[in-house]
Order: structure tokens, then sequence, then C-alpha cells
């Protein structure tokens, strides 16, 4: 390529930087900012009494929540690619910088389409290992409708049959008692005759109940795909369990086995997201039987507690195919299972979460952008007061704490967690005063 064609390719790209940093959108592609963007050595107040707007309200919002999470672009290409590719993620950073946030967004990416209800049938063969069956989404609630309709019908029929027998039965002894004149034959018979109806109705229906399935995991045809936040779960509630039945003995008492299998974390995050925050709180038998539902992608359910009778069920194995999400520190992730760490390495990708980014000035617009982000969401809250935008002044106050708090020279900091909370502490105060 001749001299004067690479000039007029770089000025092009140069003054399309340059007219980005003017709006309010991302720039040509991920990272420029990062590169070539030069730090703002512009005063805070004097950088905020220029911008084009008088308060956070005229700041435009992205819709894409990937696209709302600010100072992590390198983390944000990854999101994507994981979920397009449908890999693991290991996610290092500290607290309050957007992992969370992060992971939530790769659902976005994800297909409806896939979804699927999970029901567990009785098991007439072995009572404690119950069967799994999966279906389209929105059908497993059809199923169990249609299984209860016929279960209707049919006692309809029975109750039908029993009382034309009853009928039938209580004129030939009405017809002999009229003949004798014998009227305790009378009495006597009809009690055992309406005891026989009601003994042989309850023992022909007893069973109907239990053999209508249980909707284990139940999606709608437009569900997003599901996001399960398994931070600080117990292992029942991560990896399933079976309830405790205190009627056990009885058979007419007992609750059939499928009834109580209820579904672990792993189990409802089929076909999304599972994120799970410092992840080395988890056992390790805990963080074994995890990189087992990840590799089969299905894992089967089973009383946790020895003492319970749910000990002994377990039921076929249920689908688990998600995509983990792994959080924590440094020094969580290193006390991480080192199988599990290595199979998310291995098949998926570990990314480093940015706590600072350069004090610039399309830096500076997207901190700006997540003030607004933040009064947007606090008006959305179902009860409370919604906190006032921002106007200059108190944006340019957000900035400065954000310096301050980033420890360095030309830095911003991403702890978002913390600027979030003096937002909203702000917005409180400016709420009471009768701020609009």
């Amino acid at each position: 390529m001749p001299m004067g064609d690479e000039d007029q390719t770089d000025s092009a790209i140069e003054s399309d930087v340059d007219e980005y940093l003017d709006t309010w959108e991302e720039g040509p592609a991920f990272g420029v900012g990062e590169d070539k963007d030069p730090i703002c050595e512009t005063p805070v107040e004097a950088w905020v009494s220029e911008l084009k707007i008088s308060s956070t309200e005229e700041v435009p919002i992205p819709e894409n929540l990937v696209d709302q999470v600010i100072g992590q672009e390198a983390a944000s290409i990854v999101v994507r690619k994981a979920a397009e590719q449908r890999r693991h993620m290991i996610m290092v950073g500290e607290p309050g910088t957007g992992k969370s946030m992060l992971a939530r967004s790769m659902t976005e990416f994800l297909p409806k389409d896939s979804m699927e209800d999970v029901l567990v049938y009785r098991n007439t063969e072995d009572e404690n290992e119950p069967r799994v069956r999966t279906v389209p989404a929105g059908r497993g609630s059809a199923i169990i409708s249609e299984r209860k309709a016929q279960i209707r019908i049919q006692r309809e029929r029975t109750n039908r049959t029993l009382l034309f027998v009853v009928m039938v039965i209580g004129a030939a002894l009405l017809l002999a008692v009229l003949q004798t004149g014998d009227i305790m034959t009378l009495i006597f018979g009809a009690f055992l005759l309406i005891f026989g109806y009601f003994f042989l109705r309850t023992r022909l229906t007893a069973g109907d109940e239990s053999n209508i399935p249980k909707l284990l995991i139940k999606r709608g045809r437009n569900d997003d795909p599901p996001f399960i936040d398994a931070t600080g779960t117990l292992a029942g509630a991560l990896l399933g369990d079976v309830r405790h039945d205190p009627f056990q003995s009885g058979a007419d008492l007992a609750t059939p086995a499928h009834e109580r299998v209820e579904p672990g974390a792993v189990h409802r995050a089929n076909k999304g997201v599972l994120y799970i925050d410092e992840i080395r709180m988890l056992r390790m038998e805990e963080q074994q039987a995890l990189l087992v539902a990840m590799q089969e992608s299905e894992l089967s359910i089973s009383g946790r507690s020895e003492r319970s009778s749910g000990a002994l069920t377990k039921s076929e194995p249920v689908p688990t195919n998600f995509i983990l999400v792994a959080a924590g520190n440094l020094d969580s992730i290193q006390q991480m299972h080192p199988a599990l760490r290595s199979r998310i390495r291995g098949y998926g990708y570990e990314v480093y979460v940015n706590t600072d980014m350069r004090d610039t000035e399309r830096n500076r617009r997207r901190l700006v952008r997540f003030i607004a982000q933040e009064v947007k969401n606090e008006k959305k809250k179902d009860s409370g007061r919604a906190i006032p935008h921002f106007n200059r002044e108190s944006i340019g106050l957000i900035l400065k704490e954000a310096q301050r708090r980033s420890g360095r020279r030309g830095r911003l900091s991403l702890r978002l967690r913390e600027l979030g909370g003096l937002v909203r502490i702000a917005g409180d105060l400016a709420s009471e005063e009768g701020a609009e």
C-alpha cells in the first residue's frame, strides 16, 4: 500500500475516534479508547461544565446488559464469545467490579427456542428410582393437565359404576325387607352397603394421584434463558435433594418418591447460566459433583441427609447443560478444586476483571452513563422513594470520587458497587430535601 494511502487510513481512523469522543457511543471497536485515547488533563469541574446535558436524564442507556458494563471491554468480548460457543468461564477480580453483571448478560446471547420442561414420573418397578423425562418448554404443564383430566374421568366412571352396583343391591335389599318385614335387616344392610361403597371408592382411586408426574423444571415458551446465582448455597440447594417423608411406613400415607424430588441450582440453570461467586466456599465434594454435572451435562438427584428417608432415593439423571461462571478474587480462585479449574481453563476462558481504567474523556462519559443507569434502576423499584437525576455539579463530585478511589493519577475506579452506593446515598439525601 502506498504511503499516502496509509496516512489517509490513519487519519480516517483518528477522525472516527475523535467523533466518538464527542458522543455517548462506544467507538469504532472495542479497545480503541484503551490504546489511543489520551489522558484527560482538563479538571473535572471544567470538563463537566462543557457537557451538552443538564442532567443524567438526557444520557442514553444501552438496551443490552453487556453494553451497560463499563471499563471491562475485553471481558465483554469474552462473554459474548463464551455465550455463543457455550464455554465455561472463570472471572478473577475484586468485589463490586461488575462480574455478576457480565455473567447475567450472557443470557442475552443464548437461544430461547431450546428451553425444556423436566418431568419426574413414578417408577412402578423401583419406587426409589423416579423416572425423568424432558419435553419442550410449556408442554410439561399441558401433560400434567391432561393426566389430571384422565384421572378425573376415570374416577367419575368408577363412582358411577359403584353407585349403580349399590343401587341394585339396595333395591334387592329393600325388596327382601318388604317381603319379610324385618326393619333391623334393612338398617344393618344399609349401613354395610354405605360403608362398602365409600371403602371401595377410596381403595379403587387411592393410587391415582401418585401416578401424576411432578413438574420439576417449568419454562415458558417465551422465557429467557435462566440465570441462576448459586453463591453461598448449601449442597441440597446446589445439587438437588429428596425431601424426608415422615409417613414413610404406611402405604397409603407415604408420599411417592417422585413427588419429594427437588431440583438444585445446577438443574434449574439448564440451558442457561450458573453463576457462583467466591467458589472456594463450596466444599471439595460439592465442587467434584459440580464437575460431574459439567462433564456429563446431567446429574441424578438423591437425598443429601443420611438420616432422611430421601437418602434411599436416587432419580434418573436430570439435564444440567449449563454454562458455569465461577468468580472470585485471585486467592479464591487458587483454592478451587484443581480438576474443576483445569476443566474450565481447558475448555473455556479465564478472565481478569479490571479494578480501574484510564482517566480519558470516553471513560468519563462511561461513568456519567453509569450514574444515569443507577438512577434509572432506582426508579424501577416497587417501594421507597425514587432518587432524582444528577445535575452537572453532582456528576462532577462522583467523577472526582472515582479519581480519588482509584489511588493512582490518571485513573478512574471501577469498583462500581461502592460508587453506586455513593450515588444512592446522595440521591436519598437529595430526595429528602425535595429535589426532583
